[in-house]
């Protein structure tokens, strides 16, 4: 069992540190001892070796505190930084004065979570180039999503209609408002530090999440609608009051983990720690880290000191998964509600299913990702394209993909698993490879006429007029890129698979 859990710098919400070029580890720790067998999570963070044979890892992100582990249970991986990285990029393309590779430099940073990356690069372009089209576009789409949004009194009294939750809480940022019954109390850092209430961390990944989908269009030259008012959102506190909530407006919503309802534009969460797995996950790291305080009160040697580096870190942990849910729900979610919002997929018309969870799951922060940002590969989404692409080659097929058949015939929850794998995989390869065309046939479905029922044929024939008539040549192209797509952890280990 491979379990990986990220303390990443170039995660969405991990932006406001990048300015830092600290040196960074990637280090795997194998819960039950290396060769156990056991559970192993992947961090990247700071390691410092210690006296005694035990490693002490700084997170990138400063929210979290410190971990600490047996040097035998850990292997450290000294990799360099994204920011290292990208100042590496940047300064080439400063020393060759080329306006088109510091825009190169500033793509690279977005498709790796550095907003502020973006900025800098689009800046330093046009200091050799004033002229350059593509970073005058990038600096007038932030004076835009920077300009005042409407009075959003009305939409506000809309959200309460809808939720029907009089003590829900409205509280607002650039481009969102949303209602929440989530505590207004911060957590605390064990060092004391003020952390941020659940409502503003989320809000903070909503603005990362509508920067970023922005970005990536306008940076290629694809003009968006830029949203004339706030989006609205609702975040319960308490599983069980999503779920009764959801449910009443759609049986069909008992398994989400969140959505996005194109009908009345509101984007529905609750809070991942709430959800009776997780309670158990908390219940046992509280249990242990009780176990823990036992035992410093009774000052015991031995191997009391292994129970409590293990109980203080499995409560930070634990922490972690519940950011990184929240990474993958609210980046997936939002990226639904930005394409029903900007033009991209107007809302009025019924787009095909892999078209719309498959740009869903290429935003998506992958709660697996030791470096998630645009784009970023997602194992578990690798893992069922693969399951499928490796033993059917008649359903792992454009020709079947294309005209939505792969959701329409999947009657399975592992079907629909495989049909996320499959969609991720086409966009991931037509985002990559493909984007103009890709555009094109997004523009297409749009334009569709609202009493058109889409269907395998139209999809198809539509498809073929953006990608031509020879879909097996693009289907052997498609696959041949998914064999060489590695996750960003297996490439900076220098793995092959």
């Amino acid at each position: 069992m491979r379990t990986i859990l990220a303390i990443a710098a170039a995660t969405l919400i991990g932006l406001s540190f990048a300015g830092k070029t600290a040196r960074a580890d990637l280090i795997e720790y194998h819960l039950g001892g290396k060769g156990s067998g056991g559970p192993v999570f992947i961090f990247q963070g700071k390691a410092t070796v210690n006296a005694g044979k035990t490693v002490t890892v700084k997170p990138a992100n400063p929210q979290f505190d410190s971990l600490y582990f047996g040097l035998e249970d850990v292997e450290i991986h000294p990799v360099a930084t994204t920011r290292e990285q990208f100042n590496k990029k940047l300064a080439a393309a400063k020393r060759k004065k080329d306006a088109d590779e510091c825009f190169a430099a500033g793509e690279w940073a977005l498709k790796h979570g550095m907003l502020a990356g973006v900025y800098e690069a689009v800046e330093l372009a046009l200091t050799f180039n004033p002229q350059h089209e593509r970073s005058l576009d990038v600096l007038s789409l932030r004076d835009r999503m920077h300009a005042p949004l409407a009075d959003s009194s009305t939409l506000e009294a809309e959200m309460r209609a809808f939720v029907k939750n009089d003590s829900m809480k409205a509280v607002t940022s650039n481009h969102y408002m949303m209602l929440h019954d989530t505590s207004d109390t911060p957590e605390k850092a064990a060092n004391g530090r003020k952390l941020k209430t659940r409502s503003e961390k989320r809000l903070e990944l909503l603005e990362q999440v509508y920067e970023s989908f922005m970005l990536l269009f306008f940076s290629k030259g694809i003009d968006l609608e830029v949203p004339t008012q706030r989006l609205p959102v609702i975040l319960f506190n308490d599983y069980d009051d999503y779920l009764r909530f959801s449910t009443g407006i759609s049986p069909s919503l008992a398994s989400a983990a969140g959505y996005w309802s194109p009908t009345n534009n509101m984007a529905v969460f609750f809070d991942f720690g709430s959800d009776e797995g997780f309670k158990q996950l908390q219940n046992l790291s509280r249990d242990l880290n009780k176990t823990a305080d036992e035992l410093v009160a009774a000052r015991l040697g031995g191997n009391s000191k292994d129970i409590i580096r293990l109980a203080r870190s499995l409560a930070v942990l634990v922490k972690i998964e519940q950011e990184n849910q929240d990474y993958e729900v609210v980046s997936h979610e939002c990226t639904h509600q930005m394409a029903g919002n900007t033009g991209l997929f107007p809302r009025g018309v019924m787009t095909p299913s892999w078209v719309h969870e498959g740009l869903a799951t290429y935003f998506e922060a992958p709660s697996d990702g030791a470096w998630a940002g645009i784009g970023a590969v997602n194992e578990q989404r690798l893992t069922w394209y693969r399951g499928l692409a490796e033993n059917d080659s008649v359903h792992s097929n454009l020709n079947f993909i294309v005209g939505d058949q792969i959701f329409d015939y999947a009657v399975s929850h592992g079907g629909v698993l495989h049909a996320y794998g499959q969609a991720w995989a086409v966009t991931h390869f037509l985002i990559e490879k493909h984007f103009v065309e890709f555009i094109a046939f997004y523009q297409a479905l749009g334009e569709m006429p609202r009493h058109v029922q889409l269907n395998a044929d139209i999809l198809t024939r539509l498809f073929q007029v953006h990608f031509g008539q020879d879909i097996d040549s693009l289907n052997n192209e498609w696959h041949a890129y998914m064999r060489g797509l590695r996750t960003d952890t297996q490439i900076a280990l220098g793995q092959e698979d």
